[in-house]
């Protein structure tokens, strides 16, 4: 599944899932200068579920983060961060 292409929709500068539970998906976001960020973000939850529909993983919750993209140790910013696993 390409969630860097579903995401990318206008007014979204930086974007990152978060998996938090094994059916559920964080997104973090970041919307550019001047860009209404409910909008993006409901763009960007539109775009995901889509996705997820066309994949037969509808069960899958999309929750908005109230907190930035977060860079790791290393300095980068991952798109994707997966459910540590035990």
């Amino acid at each position: 599944m390409s969630f860097s292409t579903a995401l990318a929709v206008p007014g979204m500068e930086q974007f990152q899932l978060v998996q938090t539970a094994p059916t559920v998906l964080r997104v973090r976001l970041r919307a550019a200068g001047g860009a209404d960020a409910d909008r993006v973000w409901q763009a960007a939850h539109d775009r995901a579920v889509h996705l997820l529909t066309e994949h037969k993983a509808g069960h899958v919750t999309i929750e908005r983060a109230e907190e930035p993209p977060e860079q790791s140790a290393g300095g980068k910013y991952r798109k994707i961060i997966p459910l540590p696993q035990p």
